[in-house]
């Protein structure tokens, strides 16, 4: 597809559906529609971005002529059946994590639409936020030296937004699935490396009155890649004091702190050798550092710390020809191969080889 103007069909009008619309407005891409279960949410949210159009159905958000792609930002356990409407009609889409409830639904998304020849962007925001596509620039051009080790966090106080999060049944699992999938994700990329072996602990250690199905609120897992690296994932929906996404990069050379949450320009580095430029020297923000040697705060390319608008501009970007998808189908596929074997550990209490 190579038409200047694309219109855009999001489905769901939660927070995710109403964070993506941010970003297209943003970036002055036009929606087209937005469905709901409920066609008064629908009505609300479309008023509230100045979309005309809106439905109970999103079948017929799908099928309508005038959507050029979809945004499907539904409950979990709808995505399995509306990324395989999609590629029967043959729309683009992007797809909010987890990509479906298990890899077999995955796989049965993902071969449709390579067999299809449907595009489709897995929607990992960790992907496309400014200080993570930083650092790892910062890894690629030799700053850190081979990296080694990874700590990461993906923890808040639970998903209070929406009852169904906390229902396994309806979302695949609890926390991991959730927060878990992000540093899965993140963590393969920053490391350039396979996870070859997991082992867990997780449970309810909080929300007992609120956990369903089996659905867990916290767990910790030891990740060993298959260049011989380390790294500890923290997931958690039982901790009090907001929202902490956190990474550290532990290099032979280097050492970087990014933190996507708490601290305003998120990253912080030290580089023995150094790299490229400081972009604080460039753009004269920050005057007294003049080196890339030693202790130096990168700052991203703006306020869009999260990465959802950068995330659904580059879908966009695809679907008009203009770029190839950053994380794909596959990708999707693959956090949820790590995310069952993290399960499968936690259940029997051994490290699991994937």
């Amino acid at each position: 597809m190579s038409k200047k103007d694309v219109k855009v069909g999001i489905i769901g009008t939660g927070f995710m559906g109403k964070g993506h619309a941010i970003g297209y407005q943003m970036f002055d891409i036009e929606i087209g529609m937005f469905a709901s279960r409920s066609i008064e949410n629908a009505k609300t949210v479309a008023e509230e971005f100045g979309v005309e159009r809106w439905t109970d159905d999103w079948r017929k958000l799908v099928s309508d002529p005038d959507i050029d792609c979809v945004d499907i930002t539904a409950p979990n356990h709808l995505h399995y059946e509306m990324a395989m409407a999609c590629i029967e009609a043959k729309k683009p889409f992007l797809i909010e994590k987890p990509l479906a409830m298990n890899t077999k639904e995955a796989k049965e998304i993902v071969d449709a639409a390579n067999k299809n020849g449907v595009m489709a962007v897995y929607g990992e925001n960790m992907r496309y936020k400014p200080a993570l596509v930083r650092v790892k620039k910062i890894i690629d051009e030799g700053g850190l030296g081979d990296i080694i080790m990874l700590r990461s966090n993906e923890i808040h106080n639970g998903p209070f937004h929406s009852d169904w999060f906390w229902d396994a049944e309806l979302a695949g699992g609890g926390a991991t699935i959730d927060m878990g999938i992000h540093g899965l994700y993140t963590l393969e990329w920053i490391m350039g490396s396979k996870v070859k072996r997991v082992y867990a602990e997780m449970g309810v250690l909080k929300w007992d009155e609120y956990c369903k199905n089996g659905s867990e609120d916290t767990a910790a897992v030891i990740l060993r890649f298959e260049n011989g690296g380390i790294a500890e994932l923290l997931i958690s929906w039982a901790i009090t004091g907001g929202m902490d996404v956190r990474l550290e990069v532990f290099g032979k050379q280097g050492t970087a702190y990014v933190s996507m949450t708490h601290d305003a320009g998120g990253l912080r580095v030290h580089s023995h050798p150094g790299y490229g430029k400081s972009v604080e020297e460039l753009s004269s923000l920050k005057p007294h550092v003049v080196s890339t040697k030693g202790w130096s705060f990168p700052a991203p390319d703006d306020e869009l710390q999260q990465g959802h608008a950068y995330e659904v501009k580059h879908f966009i970007d695809c679907v008009k020809g203009k770029d190839e998808p950053k994380s794909t189908l596959e990708d999707g596929l693959r956090a949820l191969v790590l995310v069952e074997a993290i399960y499968e550990s936690a259940r029997t209490g051994k490290a699991v080889e994937i």
